[in-house]
C-alpha cells in the first residue's frame, strides 16, 4: 500500500492568508486608536494648561498656594510626587507668572 503525503505547503497557504488579513484589520484598528489616543491626550494638554491659568489665579486669590484645598490641586501638571522621597512636590510658577493678569 502506498501512502501519499499531504502537501504541507499548500495546506499553509490559507492559514497564512487568514492571519495575513486578520493582523492587517487589527493593525488598522490600532492606528486608528493610536490617532484617537493622540488626539484625547491633546485635549488633556490643553485643557490642563487652562486648568493651570485659573488655579494660578484662584492661588493669588486665597493668599498663596497653601490656601488652595487639595482637590483643586489633583488636575494640576505643576503637581507631583517625588519617587526618591514619596513626598508631594508642588512645582512653583515662574516670575513672569506672579502677578496673573485677571480677566
Amino acid at each position: 500500500m502506498t501512502v501519499l503525503e499531504f502537501p504541507v505547503e499548500k495546506s499553509l497557504i490559507p492559514q497564512l492568508d487568514e492571519r495575513k488579513a486578520e493582523l492587517e484589520e487589527l493593525y488598522s484598528a490600532l492606528n486608528q486608536a493610536h490617532g484617537l489616543v493622540d488626539k484625547l491626550e491633546e485635549r488633556a494638554c490643553a485643557l490642563e494648561a487652562e486648568y493651570n491659568i485659573y488655579l494660578r489665579r484662584y492661588s493669588h486669590a486665597v493668599g498663596g498656594i497653601e490656601n488652595v484645598e487639595v482637590s483643586y490641586l489633583e488636575y494640576s501638571s505643576g503637581i507631583g510626587v517625588d519617587v526618591d522621597s514619596g513626598n508631594i512636590v508642588f512645582t512653583a510658577w515662574s516670575e513672569d507668572d506672579e502677578n496673573p493678569e485677571m480677566s
